[in-house]
Protein backbone atom coordinates (compact mmCIF):
# COMPACT_ATOMS: atom_id res chain seq x y z
CA UNK A 1 0.00 0.00 0.00
CA UNK A 2 1.29 3.19 -1.48
CA UNK A 3 2.00 6.00 1.76
CA UNK A 4 -1.00 8.68 1.77
CA UNK A 5 -0.40 12.12 1.75
CA UNK A 6 -3.16 14.78 3.09
CA UNK A 7 -4.76 17.54 0.50
CA UNK A 8 -5.74 21.09 1.19
CA UNK A 9 -8.87 22.02 2.25
CA UNK A 10 -8.97 24.23 -1.02
CA UNK A 11 -10.14 21.36 -3.20
CA UNK A 12 -13.36 21.05 -4.02
CA UNK A 13 -15.70 17.49 -3.25
CA UNK A 14 -17.95 15.35 -5.02
CA UNK A 15 -21.32 14.07 -4.99
CA UNK A 16 -22.22 10.74 -6.23
CA UNK A 17 -25.62 9.48 -6.79
CA UNK A 18 -27.56 6.62 -8.59
CA UNK A 19 -26.76 2.93 -9.86
CA UNK A 20 -27.88 0.21 -11.41
CA UNK A 21 -27.61 -1.46 -7.92
CA UNK A 22 -29.30 0.14 -5.17
CA UNK A 23 -27.82 -1.70 -2.57
CA UNK A 24 -24.57 -0.34 -4.31
CA UNK A 25 -25.93 2.73 -4.92
CA UNK A 26 -26.82 3.39 -1.00
CA UNK A 27 -22.69 2.08 -0.43
CA UNK A 28 -21.58 4.71 -2.47
CA UNK A 29 -23.64 7.66 -2.80
CA UNK A 30 -23.49 10.39 -0.27
CA UNK A 31 -21.41 13.52 -0.18
CA UNK A 32 -17.28 13.20 -0.85
CA UNK A 33 -14.55 15.78 0.61
CA UNK A 34 -11.03 15.58 -0.29
CA UNK A 35 -8.55 13.48 2.76
CA UNK A 36 -5.46 12.53 0.58
CA UNK A 37 -3.62 11.49 -2.40
CA UNK A 38 -2.90 8.52 -4.24
CA UNK A 39 -1.24 7.82 -7.19
CA UNK A 40 -0.92 11.52 -7.79
CA UNK A 41 -4.71 12.14 -7.54
CA UNK A 42 -7.30 13.55 -4.67
CA UNK A 43 -8.17 10.33 -2.73
CA UNK A 44 -12.51 11.41 -1.22
CA UNK A 45 -13.90 10.08 1.78
CA UNK A 46 -17.48 9.79 1.72
CA UNK A 47 -18.58 12.76 4.90
CA UNK A 48 -22.64 11.92 4.62
CA UNK A 49 -24.43 10.71 5.36
CA UNK A 50 -22.51 9.63 8.34
CA UNK A 51 -21.76 5.86 8.64
CA UNK A 52 -19.52 3.72 11.05
CA UNK A 53 -18.15 2.40 7.67
CA UNK A 54 -15.72 4.56 5.70
CA UNK A 55 -16.18 4.89 2.06
CA UNK A 56 -13.28 6.24 -0.27
CA UNK A 57 -13.04 7.07 -4.19
CA UNK A 58 -9.46 6.82 -5.33
CA UNK A 59 -7.08 7.00 -8.43
CA UNK A 60 -4.77 3.47 -9.11
CA UNK A 61 -2.28 3.60 -11.96
CA UNK A 62 -1.39 0.77 -14.23
CA UNK A 63 1.36 -0.44 -12.31
CA UNK A 64 -0.19 -3.70 -10.91
CA UNK A 65 -1.97 -4.03 -14.68
CA UNK A 66 -3.70 -2.02 -17.34
CA UNK A 67 -6.76 -3.76 -16.02
CA UNK A 68 -6.06 -2.01 -12.60
CA UNK A 69 -5.74 1.49 -13.62
CA UNK A 70 -8.70 3.89 -12.95
CA UNK A 71 -11.22 4.92 -10.29
CA UNK A 72 -12.09 2.97 -7.26
CA UNK A 73 -14.83 3.07 -4.62
CA UNK A 74 -13.69 0.67 -1.61
CA UNK A 75 -13.62 1.21 2.39
CA UNK A 76 -9.24 1.60 1.86
CA UNK A 77 -7.31 2.68 -0.76
CA UNK A 78 -5.85 -0.88 -2.38
CA UNK A 79 -7.41 -3.09 -0.48
CA UNK A 80 -8.81 -6.16 -1.76
CA UNK A 81 -12.47 -5.53 -1.19
CA UNK A 82 -13.74 -2.90 -3.74
CA UNK A 83 -17.26 -2.11 -4.85
CA UNK A 84 -17.47 0.06 -8.26
CA UNK A 85 -14.12 0.36 -10.54
CA UNK A 86 -13.99 2.83 -13.46
CA UNK A 87 -10.99 2.55 -15.66
CA UNK A 88 -11.06 6.24 -16.79
CA UNK A 89 -7.95 7.84 -16.17
CA UNK A 90 -9.74 11.19 -16.55
CA UNK A 91 -9.43 13.56 -13.64
CA UNK A 92 -13.06 13.37 -11.15
CA UNK A 93 -15.06 15.71 -13.38
CA UNK A 94 -15.19 13.12 -15.92
CA UNK A 95 -16.61 10.61 -13.09
CA UNK A 96 -20.04 10.46 -13.90
CA UNK A 97 -20.93 6.90 -14.83
CA UNK A 98 -18.58 4.76 -11.98
CA UNK A 99 -20.86 1.55 -13.96
CA UNK A 100 -18.77 -1.34 -14.09
CA UNK A 101 -17.45 -3.27 -11.20
CA UNK A 102 -14.37 -5.45 -10.23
Amino acid sequence: MQQQQRVPATVSGLQVSGGWDKGMADTVAGTYSPFSTNHHRTVYRRVQPKTDSNVLLYYWDERDGEEQRGWWFGPEVGGEEVWAHNRSEEHTSELQSLTSSR
